[in-house]
């Protein structure tokens, strides 16, 4: 049972604190944190593989002659010098919390299946 002595009205039953610093997360709740981050970090590459899309786009936009296409190529070049870049960072972040969450699973009572 977790401890209740920080909150009248207790604490959850899915994280108890133990040592000042430590986390007790059940297995449940524990699957279901690594899966999201797996769900992110593969949906990363989606737009990531529509470079060739965005390539013809830019060709037809640039030899496009209207007010319209220019503005529209402008917002263009904007997605393609911040957002890849964006992508690539987070792709980063979700990849060492990958890592992480296997450490944890590896080294603790979950046991190391990886199921």
């Amino acid at each position: 049972m977790p401890d209740s002595a920080d909150s009248p009205l207790g604490r959850s039953q899915l994280l108890t604190s133990e040592l000042g610093d430590k986390i007790v997360i059940d297995r449940k709740t524990f699957k279901r944190l690594r899966s999201l981050i797996y769900e992110c970090y593969d949906t990363l590459q989606n737009p990531r593989n529509c470079e060739i899309f965005l390539t013809s786009l830019d060709n037809y936009l640039s030899e496009a002659a209207k007010p319209e296409a220019t503005k529209c190529l402008l917002l263009l070049n904007y997605y393609r010098d911040i957002v890849p870049e964006a992508l690539t960072e987070i792709s980063g972040w979700l990849k060492e919390a990958r890592e992480l969450m296997g450490i944890i699973l590896a080294a603790s009572n979950l046991g190391g299946s990886d199921d």
